[in-house]
């Protein structure tokens, strides 16, 4: 019987996967537990992009080269090339070098990414942002003036908006302020709403029957009851208040620079951020934004263009250049730096704009040829 609990025992220990034994010096035996160790990733700084430059600006569907170098203790073993988080190629053995087709999806910053990989599981990244643009330039656009109407000289236009027959309008400089509405054919106001003198006012649109309107500098916006002017609510945003133009259930705002933001009408927060380009390089300057069959039209401020911008890929699709709109006898008395072409509004019924421009006296109904 002893002999076969030995051997049970003995049976027992070797069973046991994975475990060892050693003899202790006393003449006991130890069971040790194998503690094999995991491949853990080490991150190191050993790569580093030497072409395409920081922020240098590429067409759309350009072909690059992608070019990196790396420490000479760190023999590259593979590595990944990455366009915005998405992997698009695979480079062997000590190739630090890759021909990329750009994408023309979108314009703007593009993010590309080199991950290589070392011996004993050391693994290094580098990233480097360039800037995409089109490589088509804007379709010319001409109008035709259908109509001229009234327009309040005394009116800093910042926004403007048609609706249901009448024209909404924001306007801006501190101590004038306001949201009016007013009868096309005769010019009167029809209803208005001064506000705190403390605001600069900027860019209205009409959203679920709600009014919003935008401040410059505040980081401040209203809305307001459509029909009775009252105010409801307010909202908050991190940048200069601009331009504002509703897309379906979202708005789209700018701030001046060459961004549009997509945001809720609830809450405010942004959905996203698109870039805009044309062939030159970025359009800034984006001020009273109109949305308009699957563009979003803004005004360049200080400048007599309009541009339709393409909101999903930040693409200028056309142009518009108003220059002479203003007849030169009606520009007597404008300020030339600033009371200049702002306010664009779409009436969807005659497919028709009507523009204007700061404290102008006249609005322009004009007909597109495309």
């Amino acid at each position: 019987m002893p002999y076969l609990y030995y051997f049970i025992c003995l049976m027992l220990l070797c069973s046991c996967g994975g475990n060892s034994t050693r003899e202790k010096g006393n003449g006991e035996t130890e069971i040790a537990l194998s503690t094999a160790g995991k491949n853990e990733v080490k991150y190191v700084n050993s790569i580093k992009i030497i072409s395409p430059g920081k922020n240098k600006i590429y067409n759309f569907g350009e072909d690059i080269t992608i070019q990196f170098e790396n420490k000479e203790h760190f023999p590259i073993d593979s590595s990944s090339v990455f366009i915005n988080g998405h992997e698009i190629a695979r480079l062997g053995k000590n190739v630090n070098r890759h021909i990329l087709r750009l994408p023309e999806n979108k314009a703007g910053y593009t993010s590309i990414k080199i991950m290589s990989w070392h011996p004993d599981n050391k693994r290094s990244t580098a990233t480097v942002r360039i800037r995409l643009k089109p490589t088509q330039a804007p379709e010319k656009y001409t109008y035709k003036i259908l109509k001229v109407f009234p327009h309040d000289r005394e009116a800093y236009t910042q926004g403007l908006q048609y609706w249901n027959g009448y024209l909404y309008e924001g306007t801006g400089q501190y101590g004038e302020s306001s949201i009016r509405k007013t009868d096309m054919q005769s010019g009167n106001i029809l209803s208005v709403l001064n506000i705190d003198s403390q605001y600069f006012g900027e860019g209205i649109t009409i959203c679920n029957d709600k009014i919003y309107q935008l401040t410059w500098r505040s980081k401040k916006g209203f809305i307001y009851n459509l029909k009775t002017f009252t105010l409801e609510s307010t909202f908050n945003y991190n940048s200069e208040g601009w331009g504002i133009t509703t897309v379906g259930e979202h708005l789209i705002m700018s701030d001046g620079s060459n961004k549009l933001y997509h945001v809720t009408p609830s809450g405010f927060s942004i959905i996203k951020e698109v870039e805009v380009y044309d062939h030159n390089g970025e359009v800034s300057q984006l001020n009273e934004l109109e949305y308009v069959n699957g563009l979003v039209w803004a005004n360049v401020w200080l400048t007599d263009r309009i541009v339709a911008i393409d909101p999903e890929t930040g693409v200028v699709k056309a142009e518009l250049d108003m220059t002479g709109l203003l007849p030169e006898s009606d520009r007597a008395g404008l300020n030339e730096k600033d009371d200049v072409l702002n306010g664009i509004a779409w009436n969807a019924e005659k497919n028709t704009f009507y523009v204007t421009g700061k404290r102008w006296p006249k609005i322009f109904e004009i007909k597109i040829n495309e």
